[in-house]
């Protein structure tokens, strides 16, 4: 490849679709878009305050990533996880995860652990008050922040494209709203763990999180929740 053709700038609109795309991967990941969610590219467009075209290049990008489908009409949206497709997610969720949360704690300091905490802290009392924009942030930023201070890039990358996946599924457990308890929440075990330097003990506290909701999860994706695609709403 020549290097001046390599190095050429990108267009405006190429800009612009990478900014369109990371913006409905980061709704994606924080469950800010739900399952059966259709992206019409106009509204979508509208919203953004971008011309058409860079969203559908975004929609189609994350088409062929596995993160939407497309219905009959050509129009994307948000997929319903078959059951077992849901399981092999938090399998890998689990087994990465894990080993994140066992090198973080060998590494994290005690004013990332006091971060965490923080973190931690507005979670609960996101759950406490119902409030369920609040804990699906404060729980993504909970996650990718004990992966950060592991320092697994190449392992980050991957766990993110888990999360575009899975990520939507999380609003099962707000519509309706799941009774949980506010008590004994896996966050504070693995919180203890960090700050205790303990490895193992923070990568069974991060199990016991996913196991957790995930079993919770599946139940839910095993009732009938059929029926046709719904309009998108805001993207936050």
């Amino acid at each position: 490849m020549d290097m001046d053709t390599a190095l050429a700038p990108v267009d405006r609109e190429e800009s612009l679709a990478g900014k369109v795309y990371r913006r409905l991967r980061a709704a994606l990941m924080s469950g800010r878009l739900a399952p059966g969610q259709r992206l019409v590219h106009r509204m979508l467009a509208q919203e953004l305050g971008v011309s058409p075209t860079p969203v559908r290049e975004a929609l189609l990008r994350l088409v062929s990533e596995g993160a939407l489908d497309l219905d009959a009409r050509g129009i994307a949206w948000v997929p319903r996880l078959a059951p077992d497709r849901y399981a092999e997610i938090m399998d890998l969720r689990t087994e990465l995860e894990g080993r994140a949360a066992a090198r973080a704690a060998g590494l994290v300091t005690a004013e990332e652990v006091a971060e965490l905490r923080a973190i931690h802290a507005r979670l609960i009392e996101g759950r406490r008050i119902g409030d369920a924009q609040t804990v699906l942030t404060e729980n993504e930023r909970f996650h990718f922040r004990i992966i950060a201070i592991a320092r697994m890039p190449v392992l980050q990358r991957v766990v993110e494209s888990l999360w575009v996946q899975a990520g939507p599924t999380i609003n099962l457990l707000f519509d309706p709203p799941q009774p949980t308890s506010l008590q004994g929440h896996p966050h504070a075990a693995l919180l203890d763990a960090l700050e205790a330097h303990d490895a193992e003990g923070a990568r069974a506290a991060i199990v016991r999180d996913l196991r957790e909701h995930g079993a919770l999860l599946a139940e839910l994706l095993k009732a009938n929740r059929s029926g046709p695609p719904a309009d998108a709403g805001t993207l936050g």
